[in-house]
């Protein structure tokens, strides 16, 4: 049975600020709505490999169940509850900034 992935209103609202800081950068709406696109495109593996995305290095993360999968330059934390079947993508952000400051708000 697949696995369902849910984006939370938090990665839902990081989808946004990429696509718009894109959109800003590029000066080309339709590269940053087809590059939103492919990162929601890479948690599809998450739908039939929950356990696929790597573990942290940092034992805070990890000892918390987070996972990531990587996408270019981007970063996909999720948490994935194997008793619900349900990976919950929990943020998207460049992986150049420091996750862990980014990542703490979820600690």
């Amino acid at each position: 049975m697949n696995c369902n992935v849910v984006f939370t209103d938090t990665a839902k609202s990081d989808l946004g600020d990429i696509a718009v800081n894109l959109a800003e950068l590029s000066k080309d709406k339709n590269l940053a709505i087809r590059f939103v696109r492919e990162l929601q495109e890479k948690t599809k593996i998450l739908e039939q490999f929950p356990e696929s995305g790597s573990i942290p290095r940092d034992r805070v993360l990890k000892s918390s169940g987070y996972r990531f999968l990587v996408y270019k330059d981007y970063l996909l934390f999720y948490l994935y509850e194997k008793e619900a079947n349900t990976a919950y993508v929990m943020a998207i952000f460049n992986g150049k900034r420091d996750y862990m400051r980014v990542m703490k708000k979820f600690l």
